[in-house]
């Protein structure tokens, strides 16, 4: 993702997210509950997709920055209606990092010697 995103970069995510769960269901890996979920986000206008080693445990919903919040509350409203806990958080950190060793500092190294 971009440091600054524009509308375009969220519709391309959206469709990735689309996509993917698509793949993911052509995988196995799915659930009906999943299933579910993604149709009441599609149906407020949200994009959906299973997180987590799939089977029915856990999914992610993209909330863009421009979505308003009363959108955001029904969305959650129907979900919790069907029987979904939901909760808010935000993205944005670094993703997987590869540090050197001689980046560590001395005491670190020590610490790790023994694994």
């Amino acid at each position: 993702m971009a440091s600054t995103p524009t509308p375009g970069h969220y519709l391309v995510l959206e469709e990735l997210i689309d996509m993917n769960q698509h793949h993911l269901n052509a995988l196995g890996v799915g659930h009906a509950s999943l299933d579910q979920l993604c149709q009441v986000t599609t149906a407020h206008g949200l994009h959906s997709k299973l997180t987590g080693g799939g089977g029915g445990g856990c999914g992610i919903t993209l909330l863009r920055p421009d979505l308003q919040r009363p959108k955001v509350e029904a969305a959650k409203q129907a979900l919790t209606g069907c029987g979904f806990d939901c909760w808010e958080t935000s993205i944005g950190a670094p993703g997987v990092s590869v540090h050197a060793a001689t980046s560590l500092d001395a005491p670190i190294l020590q610490a790790l010697d023994g694994v």
